[in-house]
C-alpha cells in the first residue's frame, strides 16, 4: 500500500505547498517535486539535477521528506545536517519553537501552566501570553551525511545543501502491510510544521545556506560489508557496468582517482556488469590490500589502484 513509503512524504509535500502559498508569498522560488524511481537508482532525482527547471547554481537547498508517517514518541531523524554551516543552529531554534504556544485571545489558566507549561511571556493581567511545553519538542537524531537512502543524495552530489526528514524504519517497510491505519497523522503534521519552519527560515534569510562537506555516516541501513570504498553506486539496472553517482571525499575511492560519472567495469579481477557483480567483488576484498579497478570515463577505459579501508 505504501502509506508511509512514501504516501506520507507526498501528503507532506502537498500540505507544505498549501502552508507556504498563503497569505504572504515566499521571497525565494520554492520548487515542489515528487520524485519517482528512487529504489531503481534515484532515477527521478538524478534526472532532475541534470535537467533542472531552475539552475542548480541558484538552488540554495533541497529538503527531502521520505517516510515521515510513523513518528514514535518524539523521535525524528534529520539527515544532512553537516551539509550547511547553518543547519544545526536553525534546527535547534525551530525545534524550540515547536514547544512554544502563543495565547492572546484565550489566556491559559494558572493551573494548566503549572501542570505542564512554563510561562515565558506574561501579560499585564498576570496571565501567560507565551508558554513553553518541553514535551512538544522533538527528540532529534542528527546525521551529518549528505548521502543517504533517498533522493537528497542526488542534490548533495551536486554540492547542494540538503536536509532529510525521516521517522525511521519499521516492520512494514516495503510490504503490503504498510497501510494508512498505521500512520501517526498528528505526528506527521508536526514533522511538516517543523519542515515548514526550516523552509521559512531559508526564505527569510538574505544569505543562502553555506555548503559544507559533511562527515560520512550511515543513515540507518547497514551494508554488511567488511571493507569500505567510499563509492556512491547508482542502483539502476544495467548490463555494461556500475555507474557511480558520487565518491566520498578523502575515501579510498577518492584517493584512487574514482569520480562521479565513472562506470566500474572490472574490480578485484571480477568483471562488473551490474550492482550484483559489484557487491560480489566488494565482498571478496580485504582491507589494506591493493586491487585494480577498471572504469569507463567518457570514451576512455582507465585502470586505477584502490586499497579498501576496514569498515
Amino acid at each position: 500500500h505504501g502509506a508511509d513509503d512514501n504516501a506520507s512524504g507526498v501528503a507532506g509535500l502537498l500540505e507544505l505547498a498549501r502552508m507556504l502559498s498563503s497569505p504572504k508569498p515566499p521571497r525565494r522560488t520554492i520548487v515542489f517535486i515528487a520524485f519517482s524511481g528512487e529504489e531503481e537508482g534515484l532515477i527521478g532525482s538524478n534526472f532532475y539535477v541534470n535537467h533542472p527547471v531552475v539552475p542548480l547554481m541558484n538552488t540554495v537547498a533541497m529538503i527531502n521528506m521520505d517516510m515521515i508517517g510513523r513518528l514514535k514518541g518524539k523521535k525524528l531523524i534529520v539527515g544532512g545536517v553537516g551539509t550547511a554551516q547553518e543547519w544545526r543552529s536553525m534546527i535547534d531554534a525551530d525545534n524550540s519553537m515547536q514547544s512554544m504556544t502563543v495565547s492572546l485571545n484565550s489566556p491559559i489558566s494558572a493551573s494548566a501552566t503549572l501542570s505542564s507549561k512554563f510561562p515565558i511571556v506574561v501579560g499585564t493581567n498576570g496571565q501567560p501570553v507565551v508558554t513553553l511545553d518541553p514535551a512538544k519538542q522533538f527528540d532529534l537524531t542528527l546525521n551529518e551525511d549528505g548521502y543517504g537512502p533517498s533522493d537528497h543524495s542526488s542534490f548533495y552530489a551536486k554540492q547542494v545543501p540538503v536536509l532529510f526528514f525521516w521517522t525511521g524504519n519499521h516492520d512494514d517497510y516495503h510490504k503490503p502491510s504498510d497501510t494508512a491505519d498505521k500512520i501517526n497523522y498528528e505526528g506527521e503534521a508536526r514533522v511538516v510544521s517543523f519542515a515548514a519552519g526550516i523552509v521559512s527560515d531559508i526564505d527569510r534569510s538574505d544569505k543562502r545556506p553555506t555548503y559544507a562537506v559533511a562527515k560520512s555516516e550511515s543513515q540507518g541501513r547497514s551494508t554488511g560489508f567488511r571493507v569500505y570504498l567510499g563509492t556512491i553506486p547508482n542502483y539502476a539496472d544495467s548490463n555494461d557496468g556500475l555507474k557511480l553517482d558520487g565518491v566520498r571525499d578523502d575515501s579510498p575511492a577518492s584517493k584512487a582517482g574514482l569520480k562521479a560519472g565513472d562506470k566500474i567495469v572490472k574490480m578485484a579481477g571480477r568483471e562488473v556488469k551490474n550492482v550484483y557483480d559489484y557487491t560480489y567483488a566488494l565482498g571478496e576484498m580485504k582491507a589494506g590490500q591493493e586491487y585494480e579497478v577498471e572504469v569507463v570515463r567518457g570514451s576512455e577505459r582507465l585502470t586505477l589502484k584502490i586499497t579498501p579501508a576496514k569498515r
